[in-house]
């Protein structure tokens, strides 16, 4: 099975998890530390992003029609789920234990100083948004 999921594209890995028996769902969002309805959420808003990034779509100022279920704890702070900065708190999750998050947030951070008259309020990043999502 492992092997199997090696070669499957993110839309496909997304959909065969939707259809899964819940119990094996739980076992598999277990290992990245959260419930499965989240999970099942999160890599199908991945697999959505991930696609409008292969066919060229926009996404600055983008709402997602296809949005993560974030923890309480963000929505109670003003995060919204239909921007991308949403699911990148999602993705930080998933990969807390991966070596490069890090650095790919600070590649963000070089962006943004690039091109300082980008607004980003209007992506979803809150004023800490680094602090955020940094592991």
């Amino acid at each position: 099975m492992y092997a199997l999921i090696e070669v499957f594209s993110f839309g496909t890995l997304s959909k065969f998890f939707k259809n899964m028996k819940n119990a094996d769902k739980k076992a598999v969002a277990a290992t990245f530390g959260v419930g499965y309805t989240y999970f099942e959420s999160w890599i199908e808003s991945i697999a959505y992003v991930r696609n409008m990034c292969a066919h060229y779509g926009r996404l600055y100022n983008a709402k997602l029609s296809k949005t993560p279920i974030l923890y309480k704890e963000y929505t109670q702070a003003g995060i919204g789920n239909n921007r991308i900065f949403g699911l990148l708190l999602c993705t930080r999750i998933l990969l807390r234990y991966d070596s490069h998050w890090n650095l790919y947030v600070d590649k963000i951070a070089l962006l943004f100083d690039k091109y300082e008259n980008i607004d980003i309020k209007t992506m979803g990043f809150p004023e800490n948004w680094n602090e955020l999502l940094k592991v």
